[in-house]
């Protein structure tokens, strides 16, 4: 009951050099975070997006709004979910908490612990190796902003980043 002719598409989002089969979800997040960015202090600066959902998606955006490649690994729940599915006598956890300690007795609390080390360790290692500001949205980026509160590192939360690069794709689309 959508109408098709409100459909946003890769070629409304006005980054450059945008690859044919990006999501759109990410390239609507890359927009909105460059849109942020842009009318900020550090608008002189490439831009790394992360989208944490089923997919942690890892974007950079240049300072001109180009695209310029990314890394994929799979959500926290995706991994969960993969490692219950593909062993023997794993069963998916409910996270209920993060548990603090590093080495866990318990199975789930094990799996949850190093699932959420391996985000955590992909988005260290990223911002060690460029300092670029970072923009997070998706469901599980409070959980990763709690875990990454103590490491001296800045990171731009805006839950809506998707939802807001539509809104305003839209707009410009519908205003032609």
């Amino acid at each position: 009951k959508l109408c098709p002719s409100k459909k946003i598409n890769l070629d409304d989002v006005p980054l450059i050099n945008l690859p044919s089969n990006l999501g759109i979800d990410r390239a609507l997040a890359s927009w909105s975070a460059y849109k942020k960015q842009s009318s900020s202090k550090s608008k002189e600066q490439d831009l790394i997006v992360i989208d944490a959902g089923t997919i942690m998606s890892v974007t950079k955006i240049t300072k001109k709004g180009e695209f310029a490649g990314g890394q994929l690994i799979s959500g926290l729940r995706l991994q969960l979910s993969s490692m219950s599915n593909g062993a023997l006598n794993l069963e998916n956890p409910i996270i209920s908490r993060i548990p603090k300690q590093t080495f866990q007795y318990e199975t789930k609390n094990a799996m949850i612990k190093g699932a959420i080390n391996g985000l955590l360790g992909l988005i260290l290692q990223i911002y060690e190796e460029t300092k670029l500001p970072i923009w997070i949205c998706g469901g599980d980026a409070p959980i990763i902003l709690n875990e990454l509160k103590n490491k001296n590192i800045m990171i731009n939360h805006y839950p809506n980043l998707v939802l807001e690069g539509m809104i305003d794709i839209e707009q410009n689309v519908n205003s032609i």
